[in-house]
């Protein structure tokens, strides 16, 4: 459910598997998915699917094993309601952390909560361009209790040539971790229109990207999600090893003047913050700043 950057890769990845997959996409993208297939190029190698099955209506895929809600999160809501009772399982890749307890408001226990590192573009439609060298999926059960029957079974499904599939005990644990990370790349390099090697390269905005982790962690705690020590030590290595020339999707999407997931992101620190009575005001700084500048 949704085959933009995200969704289109991996449906692809499956696709070639001989997986039966079917995108839901609209518009332009969904014009050429249906006339020419999907085509991948990038840093993992470059393939295409010339046939696939494409529509804009849900109910035309008809049940499934596993429903990859790939909208962004703002598009969440109603997504999830189109594909109500379509799935076994469904698998929420939204951004932030509060995009599985919404899904499964709507659908109910069948939902396992998912994150995702990749840097992918959508250039023109049907086209996906893979920026980053690595794609994967940390996924497992939204409460713990670990690596159940479901998830190794999604696992298997999900085992294809360019996704890396890791099940994890603890799936709030991984959300957060993304989070954390993306506050800090997603808010800076929207802000400030860098790419990353240049925001850790500037001792002022490494800082500041140090500072935003940091009051994440202290509210993922607040909310009583166990993370491992040395969080912040190693949300900083990892954003190290991302490509300095990479900006975030957010930024692309603020200099095309596209919505962007500004309260997914700081936003939702901040309003997590005052909530839990957290001073969050790194995270604010870049939340009002980057609002006064839309």
């Amino acid at each position: 459910m949704g085959a933009g950057a995200v969704g289109g890769y991996y449906g692809a990845c499956l696709a070639r598997r001989a997986h039966d997959v079917t995108f839901v996409a609209r518009g332009r993208n969904l014009e050429a998915l249906q006339i020419d297939g999907l085509r991948i190029t990038g840093a993992m190698g470059d393939f295409h699917v010339p046939r696939v099955k494409a529509t804009d209506d849900p109910s035309e895929a008809g049940a499934s094993d596993l429903v990859l809600l790939c909208v962004k999160n703002y598009d969440l809501d109603e997504a999830a309601a189109a594909v109500r009772g379509l799935g076994g399982t469904y698998m929420t890749l939204q951004n932030g952390v509060d995009a599985p307890y919404r899904a499964r408001d709507v659908l109910g226990s069948d939902v396992l909560a998912g994150s995702t590192g990749i840097v992918s573009d959508l250039p023109e439609p049907g086209h996906v361009h893979l920026v980053s060298s690595y794609a994967w999926v940390r996924f497992g059960e939204l409460d713990g209790g670990g690596v159940t029957d479901r998830v190794r079974r999604v696992g298997s499904w999900l085992d294809a040539d360019g996704i890396e599939a890791i099940p994890v005990d603890d799936a709030r644990i991984a959300l957060w971790e993304k989070m954390a990370l993306m506050c800090g790349m997603a808010g800076l390099t929207t802000l400030h229109q860098r790419p990353m090697g240049e925001i850790l390269a500037n001792p002022d905005l490494r800082w500041m990207f140090e500072e935003i982790v940091g009051e994440c962690e202290r509210v993922a705690r607040g909310s009583g999600v166990p993370l491992p020590e040395n969080f912040v030590e190693s949300r900083v290595r990892y954003a190290e090893r991302i490509d300095p020339a990479a900006m975030s999707s957010m930024s692309r999407d603020f200099a095309r003047g596209r919505p962007i997931e500004l309260e997914t992101f700081n936003g939702a620190i901040v309003r997590m913050g005052a909530e839990l009575g957290i001073n969050v005001p790194a995270n604010a700084a870049v939340y009002s700043g980057i609002r006064a500048a839309r």
